[in-house]
């Protein structure tokens, strides 16, 4: 499609760049630069979003793609939602998995396109995770798409995942692997698992924790990021890690998990720091989220109290009445905890 003159253009930068595309536009007998971006789309939709506002002009018989809607969508979602990193990531694994897309015009794309896309990754091989992941951004999109009139429909509840099967099973730590953790607690970060196992966090949720979300006096934790409403808790500090989360607060930096110069671990490094610590257990093929399974076995096989297991969990409540009308108080909560031992 050729562009109005005065239009402006992108262009790919050379060399290896954060962000190589740039959109320029003439001024003066000479290219200006606007702005830069990571991605071509990102910037044809700065370009025309920029002359709509600078020159009142718009590309004639434009169509908007479903990549393009996908970048509107998202800048939008993040400025009213604030989501995580990590939730971030899962939709641009989502969008990239919708390559066959990409190009399309929003309004024409039928169910029949949709399903193929996730009945091309089913037989790839990958996870019913991945395939949930894929039609959630569908419907998010639809949404969005719905509020800005951009026509098409929404079709995700329509789509066909198949059969839930679990590649890995989750499998809680058993005692003698825990009581390993304790004999190694000076190896470096082991005291990063025990927390996970006398908490019940998600590791997302662990790795964006700050000191000042610890309360001290009271020994309680405050989550107050979540992927899930449910997960934004208070966790009453077992006995048996009240030391170790004392320590993690006198080191540098404002987050609990740190490395020695205060700086942060994402999610990648700490991976990598895992895998270490399940290897000198032996302890290989157990994932950060078997702490949490390793939390709801034990306070289930103790009889813990079904109500203050999921708040200490951050699970949505099963039913109106244990949602609404029950409170579990910080007692309650504190000798839930307590039963781990």
């Amino acid at each position: 499609m050729r562009k109005p003159n005065g239009f402006g253009s992108v262009k790919r930068l050379s060399g290896n760049r954060r962000r190589p595309y740039v959109y320029v536009i003439s001024q003066g007998g000479h290219q200006r630069p606007i702005e830069y971006f990571a991605t071509q789309i990102e910037a044809e939709i700065f370009a025309s979003d920029y002359n709509k506002v600078h020159r009142n002009t718009s590309l004639a018989d434009h169509r908007l793609t479903f990549a393009e809607l996908y970048y509107r969508w998202l800048s939008r979602h993040i400025a009213d939602t604030a989501p995580s990193s990590s939730a971030v990531c899962g939709y641009k694994n989502a969008f990239r998995h919708c390559s066959s897309l990409h190009c399309m015009p929003y309004a024409d794309i039928k169910y029949s396109d949709y399903q193929r896309v996730i009945d091309d990754m089913r037989h790839s091989g990958l996870s019913y995770s991945s395939l949930k992941k894929v039609r959630s951004l569908i419907s998010l999109m639809s949404e969005y798409a719905i509020k800005i009139e951009a026509g098409g429909k929404n079709y995700a509840p329509l789509l066909t995942l198949g059969r839930n099967h679990p590649v890995r099973p989750h499998k809680p730590f058993s005692r003698q692997k825990i009581n390993k953790l304790w004999k190694i607690l000076d190896y470096p970060d082991v005291d990063t698992v025990l927390i996970l196992l006398y908490t019940g966090m998600r590791i997302g949720e662990l790795l964006q924790l700050l000191k000042s979300d610890i309360n001290q006096r009271q020994q309680l934790i405050r989550i107050t990021k979540s992927k899930t409403e449910s997960g934004i808790r208070t966790i009453p500090i077992h006995h048996r890690i009240q030391n170790i989360i004392m320590r993690r607060i006198q080191m540098p930096g404002q987050f609990l998990i740190t490395d020695k110069n205060g700086m942060p671990y994402n999610y990648g490094h700490y991976c990598d720091i895992w895998k270490r610590i399940m290897i000198e257990i032996k302890a290989i093929g157990h994932t950060t989220h078997d702490c949490r399974h390793t939390v709801a076995t034990l306070l289930d096989n103790a009889g813990a109290n079904e109500t203050a297991k999921r708040r200490i969990l951050g699970h949505a409540g099963g039913d109106i009445t244990e949602r609404v009308y029950t409170h579990k108080g910080l007692r309650q909560l504190r000798k839930c905890i307590e039963l781990l031992k």
